[in-house]
């Protein structure tokens, strides 16, 4: 009993730390809007993988944690790939759709991780799972529904999309896979610096392309972009993915929309319509039904 209890403790608490994941997330796209007027998109995410990987190097120092990443380990080699083309085909594609397009369609990485965890995980998946990975990306759709809207040329950039959420997923498996097989928050750590530090790198040359010089406010806005919903938001999912399963933690990456447009609305006025607000209670209970088998 007390191994029973100490089970659904360790889960509970996932769930606590990947939902603050989530609203730290949700904050992205606030902080965002700020940016785009200065800096152009590549840059802004390159800018903000190394103030991350800045951050969780001096959080190394301060717990007195060796750096030691596991480069040729195959699940960081997978997130670091899927994390540089899933930045490469979301923000080309953002550029050929509408923004709200590439949300719900990054989104639908639930679904491909679904897919890959029943075809080449050879993980049992049943029919909760896919009932909640249905209502999780209809949860996604809902909450941007009012604002649903294409341009440019919307067929290419939504294919991008698709490919951004293909590539997500595969994030999204190979770092919870990664933590439920990490002994301590250290290798955690150093798990995601890598991931930062690498991609960042792999990264530069486009950003390249078209750096502009930012002002003071954009820095500081770069450093709230870094920390908040980088550093600190993967890490509490890190966290989160060590104590749930591998779709639970999917999912919750997926509540991130929900905090997406809460946010929205407390800082720049946007108004939370029922359709919405529907979208967000599917989400939060397409993460729960993930946990019915673990309680």
């Amino acid at each position: 009993m007390s191994d029973i209890r100490t089970q659904q403790s360790i889960w509970q608490n996932g769930l606590v730390l990947g939902f603050m994941a989530a609203f730290l997330w949700g904050t992205h796209s606030v902080i965002v809007r700020f940016l785009t007027n200065d800096l152009g998109g590549m840059q802004i995410a390159v800018s903000r993988l190394f103030i991350a990987a800045l951050a969780i190097y001096g959080l190394l120092r301060v717990l007195n944690v060796p750096v030691s990443v596991r480069w040729r380990d195959r699940y960081f080699q997978l997130a670091v790939l899927s994390t540089v083309i899933n930045y490469i085909l979301f923000h080309i594609g953002l550029e050929h759709t509408g923004a709200v397009n590439a949300m719900v369609l990054e989104n639908t990485a639930p679904f491909f991780v679904l897919v890959f965890l029943y075809f080449f995980a050879e993980t049992p998946v049943t029919r909760t799972d896919v009932l909640a990975t249905g209502l999780a990306i209809l949860g996604v759709f809902l909450t941007v529904f009012q604002d649903f809207q294409g341009g440019g040329e919307p067929l290419f950039g939504d294919i991008l999309e698709i490919g951004a959420g293909l590539s997500w997923a595969v994030f999204l498996i190979a770092s919870s896979r990664a933590m439920r097989n990490s002994k301590s928050t250290g290798e955690r750590l150093n798990f995601l610096f890598g991931i930062f530090l690498c991609s960042g790198l792999l990264l530069l040359p486009f950003a390249a392309l078209s750096m502009q010089v930012p002002t003071a406010t954009d820095l500081v806005f770069l450093i709230l972009l870094g920390v908040l919903p980088t550093a600190l938001a993967y890490y509490l999912w890190y966290e989160a993915a060590a104590r749930v399963s591998t779709l639970t933690a999917t999912l919750m990456f997926a509540a991130s929309v929900v905090f997406t447009f809460i946010n929205a609305a407390i800082f720049l006025g946007a108004a939370i319509t029922p359709i919405a607000a529907t979208g967000a209670v599917l989400i939060v209970i397409a993460v729960f039904l993930t946990t019915k088998k673990q309680t």
